[in-house]
């Protein structure tokens, strides 16, 4: 398929209030896409409908060729998340942890921990408590354990959000590792738009529940062509309009 997912005119509103705005997206399989957009914007609203999470409240939603909005469920065991802050036991070690995901999964799952561990950088890590870690260690764990399911498709809600610079690049470094080692489709939102850029095949600016524009690899890293001055200008035109 050449896009894994799809939208068409999405619009989601709570109340009165509409959160999404005719949102028409094109992810394109096994690529990265990077949705960027200020806190507010409509970002994890998008990825909920997306894991199904909350319904949309008109338009289309095609992913892994499975029709959201007709009720379908069985696309989300291909899909590994991590939306807003993870959640662990904080008294239990990463390796119970881990296997308790594994129960809801499938047991056979439970082999892969250290091979999971080993690829997002937390090798030998097994035995320690949930509260010794870093938030750091913290975001790459709660990625390794959405890749527990052997996704075909990841969905990651500012997995760098209040990360320092190092883990910020670490985590950069695994979700390229990720795409690239193991053809895993990923869709990733954040406000930070260097890094968005650096990792990003394409590139979704969303404002005010508005996707404004979709902008390839080939034109956001051209040397003449600024993605934060693009970014910037389009939102004061859209806030114009």
């Amino acid at each position: 398929m050449e896009y894994i997912i799809q939208t068409k005119n999405l619009t989601k509103s709570f109340g009165d209030k509409e959160i999404l705005k005719n949102i028409n997206l094109n992810v394109k399989t096994g690529k990265i896409y990077g949705l960027l957009g200020a806190n507010g914007a409509g970002k994890t609203t998008l990825m909920k409908i997306m894991l199904g999470l909350l319904k949309p409240t008109a338009g289309e939603m095609e992913v892994l060729e499975n029709n959201v909005l007709a009720g379908e469920a069985g696309y989300l065991s291909k899909i590994g998340s991590l939306i807003e802050t993870p959640v662990f036991y904080q008294n239990l070690t990463v390796k119970q942890n881990l296997e308790i995901h594994c129960d809801y999964l499938d047991e056979k799952y439970k082999q892969d921990i250290p091979k999971i561990l080993d690829l997002v950088g937390l090798a030998g890590i097994e035995d320690k408590f949930i509260k010794e870690l870093s938030l750091g260690m913290k975001q790459r764990l709660a990625i390794g354990r959405s890749l527990l399911c052997q996704p075909d498709l990841l969905i990651l809600d500012e997995p760098i959000n209040g990360i320092d610079p190092e883990g910020i690049v670490d985590i950069r470094n695994i979700l390229v590792k990720i795409n690239q080692e193991r053809n895993v489709t990923i869709i990733i939102s954040s406000h930070i738009i260097n890094e968005v850029e650096k990792i990003a095949d394409t590139v979704g600016i969303i404002n005010d529940g508005r996707l404004l524009e979709e902008i390839p690899k080939e034109v956001f890293q051209n040397e003449s062509f600024s993605l934060e001055g693009h970014f910037i200008n389009i939102l004061h035109s859209s806030k114009v309009a």
